[in-house]
C-alpha cells in the first residue's frame, strides 16, 4: 500500500511535465528514507538533462549527508551530477527505497545508464511501475537484481504505462500528434480562455514541438504571434508553423506569426500536406479543426477554465466520444484532461 501511494505521487508529478521531455519518456522518481520518509520527488522534465533518478538522488543527498551537495553543480548538467553521485555517495542510500514510474534505463547515451548509477549507490530496494519496452534500454531490473538490490515491479503498471503514450507514439511510428484545445465549463472555446499557468505550459510545449498546426480561420480572426514568450527555463526555442486553410486567398503577411525570426511557415490547402508524419506536433484550434484532423490525432489535451459563456453550447462530448481519459490535473485555475 505504501509503495502504491508513493507511486501515485510519482505519476502525478510526471504528468505535470508530460510531453516536455520528448523525445524522452515522462518519468518521475521518489526516494524514501530507511523509515519510509519521502526525501525526494523529482521528474525528468527536458531531454538532455538529468533523468528522474539522478535528480531524486541529488535532492535526497542533502537530507542524508552532513556534507552539502556542491552548490556550483548545475541541476541540469546530467554528466556532472551523475559523476558526483557515483563518486561521492558514501553508502548514503544503502537503506533507502527508490520508487520510479519506469524501469531504470540500461543503455549508454551521453551518460552511463541510470541502472549503472543505482548499481553503484546501491539502494536497498527499487520499486518500478512500467517495464522498459525498448530493446536498447531494457535490462535495468535484471542488472539491479544481479547486484543484490531488492526489486519490485508492476506497481500501478497501467497508469505508469499511460504516461508513456507520447513517447511510444514517437518510438513506434516516428510521430506524435497532440491536439490541444482550451474550453470553458460549458464547452465553448472562442476568445481568450486559459489562465496564466495554462498559457505557460502551452508555451513550454511550443519550445519542444517540431510544428504548431493551426487553422487559417484562427490566423485570419486572431492575428496571432504564436511564439513562446511565456516559456520558463529551461524551455527555450521556436517551433515552425503549418496552417490548414481551404481558402486559397493569400494570407495577410503582416499577421505577426509570419514575422517571427527563424520560423518557417507552411500554408497547406489539404490535410495530406501537413507535417503530421514526423516529430512532435501540437495542433491548436477548435472542434472544427479537430474533426478535420481526427484520424491523425494521437492524444487530446483539454484545458478547461472554470468560466461560462452565456448562450453557448460546446461540442466536447460529441467530438471526444472515441477518446478515453488517461489523466486529469489542476493547473492554476484550469483543469487539464489528457485523452487518447
Amino acid at each position: 500500500m505504501l509503495f502504491e501511494i508513493v507511486m501515485r505521487a510519482c505519476i502525478e508529478r510526471a504528468w505535470q511535465s508530460q510531453t516536455l521531455a520528448l523525445p524522452n519518456p515522462s518519468v518521475a522518481c521518489a526516494l524514501l528514507s530507511p523509515t519510509n520518509e519521502v526525501l525526494a520527488l523529482q521528474a525528468h522534465t527536458k531531454a538532455h538533462t538529468p533523468h528522474a533518478e539522478v535528480l531524486a538522488l541529488r535532492q535526497a543527498f542533502n537530507a542524508l549527508s552532513s556534507t552539502p551537495y556542491p552548490a556550483h553543480l548545475d541541476p541540469l548538467d546530467k554528466e556532472a551530477n551523475y559523476r558526483f553521485l557515483a563518486q561521492n555517495h558514501s553508502g548514503l542510500f544503502k537503506d533507502c527505497t527508490l520508487v520510479v514510474t519506469l524501469e531504470p534505463c540500461n543503455h549508454f547515451g551521453k551518460t552511463p545508464p541510470c541502472a549503472a548509477l543505482l548499481e553503484q549507490v546501491r539502494p536497498k530496494r527499487v520499486v518500478v511501475g512500467a517495464l522498459e519496452t525498448s530493446a536498447k534500454a531494457s535490462g535495468g531490473l535484471k542488472r539491479l537484481k544481479q547486484t543484490g538490490i531488492e526489486v519490485l515491479s508492476g506497481v500501478l503498471e497501467k497508469p505508469c504505462n499511460d504516461l508513456l503514450t507520447p513517447f511510444m507514439c514517437l518510438e513506434n511510428k516516428g510521430a506524435f500528434n497532440l491536439f490541444k484545445i482550451a474550453t470553458r465549463l460549458d464547452g465553448s472555446y472562442l476568445g481568450k480562455i486559459s489562465g496564466q499557468e495554462s498559457q505557460i505550459f502551452t508555451h513550454n510545449q511550443r519550445t519542444i514541438a517540431n510544428h504548431l498546426i493551426i487553422s487559417g480561420k484562427s490566423v485570419r480572426t486572431d492575428r496571432p504571434t504564436l511564439n513562446a514568450r511565456l516559456a520558463t527555463p529551461p524551455y527555450e526555442g521556436l517551433c515552425h508553423v503549418a496552417i490548414l486553410t481551404r481558402d486559397t486567398t493569400p494570407l495577410d503577411l503582416s499577421i505577426p506569426l509570419f514575422g517571427v525570426k527563424g520560423r518557417k511557415v507552411q500554408v497547406c490547402h489539404e490535410v495530406e500536406q501537413l507535417p503530421l508524419q514526423q516529430g512532435f506536433n501540437v495542433l491548436e484550434g477548435g472542434w472544427g479543426l479537430f474533426e478535420s484532423l481526427r484520424n491523425y490525432i494521437d492524444m487530446l489535451l483539454i484545458h478547461t477554465n472554470a468560466s461560462l459563456q452565456e448562450g453557448t453550447q460546446g461540442l466536447a462530448h460529441h467530438c471526444t466520444q472515441n477518446f478515453k481519459p488517461l489523466h486529469s490535473q489542476i493547473l492554476g485555475q484550469d483543469m487539464l484532461a489528457w485523452l487518447a
